[in-house]
């Protein structure tokens, strides 16, 4: 048998086993399920009236605290997770800031790709969804976790960009009292702005942020579609958070130059070091 015919049949059952293997990959993919796990970490599938969530935790290293951990609960698990989980870790290595409670992430997604079901996203976190979603955590997300680790009432944060901002906000309105910290970026508050700014003095500490872009002007100067100027001019995303901050007292920390998505990332790490120094 000659060299090459050996080679072909060690091979060829490996490339027939091939499009199996990949297929079960992509499967993997198309349910949310992650190929890869980070350490501490720890994935859930919680089932509810609205349909399935899949939560992410990210565990502290630290030991609790006599009081508990922080914890931040995070809307769009599949945008907000890493950047969350990275920013916590990062500032606990801060000599500056040894002396911070640690903090735990639960961050709140779908079963799907990524984690992100943009039908789902939208009746969850806008709307009657609203009052469903955030009874839902209250009377199974929240236990559950507190089944897993202490859990300090006094750090507790809601924390969300775009609709989950506004869904943040609603938390704060609809809940006084339930979160010690509210951090709501580039909300949408044009999905309910009657509620949102007549509930401006809620409780809980409010940290609130827009990108700087974020006006119908920065887009006319984009040379942005004029059916896009005007979806903006009509939400008027500035405009809203800069009224929601005045009514509230606190600041609104504008990221000069920045677009709605791309003010997301700052916004994450900026809501961590919010939770540990207010």
């Amino acid at each position: 048998m000659t060299e090459d015919l050996k080679l072909r049949r060690r091979v060829l059952p490996l490339l027939a086993g091939l499009p199996l293997l990949l297929a079960g990959r992509s499967a993997k993919a198309e349910k949310g399920q992650a190929e890869v796990r980070l350490d501490g970490t720890e994935e859930l599938s919680l089932p509810s009236d609205m349909g399935d969530f899949v939560i992410r935790i990210a565990y502290p290293e630290a030991p609790a605290p006599a009081g508990g951990y922080g914890v931040i609960y995070a809307l769009d698990a599949g945008w907000s997770f890493g950047t969350l989980r990275d920013a916590v870790r990062l500032r606990g290595q801060d000599p500056a800031r040894a002396d911070a409670a640690p903090v735990a992430v639960v961050a709140i997604g779908w079963p799907a790709r990524d984690l992100v079901d943009m039908a789902r996203r939208t009746q969850d976190l806008t709307g009657a969804g609203v009052e469903r979603l955030l009874g839902w955590m209250k009377a199974v997300l929240m236990p559950e976790i507190e089944t897993r680790f202490a859990c300090d009432p006094a750090q507790r944060m809601i924390c969300g960009h775009s609709f989950g901002g506004s869904f943040a906000l609603q938390a704060r309105r609809l809940a006084p009292g339930l979160f010690s910290h509210v951090a709501a970026g580039s909300p949408s508050i044009w999905t309910d702005p009657q509620a949102l700014l007549g509930a401006a003095k809620g409780e809980g500490k409010l940290f609130i942020t827009i990108g700087g872009q974020e006006t119908a002007h920065a887009a006319e100067a984009a040379h942005q579609p004029a059916d896009r100027v005007a979806r903006i001019r009509e939400r008027d995303m500035m405009g809203r958070a800069r009224q929601l901050a005045e009514g509230a007292g606190v600041p609104l920390k504008i990221y000069d130059g920045l677009s709605h998505g791309a003010s997301a990332t700052p916004f994450y790490a900026d809501a961590v070091s919010f939770l540990r120094q207010a």
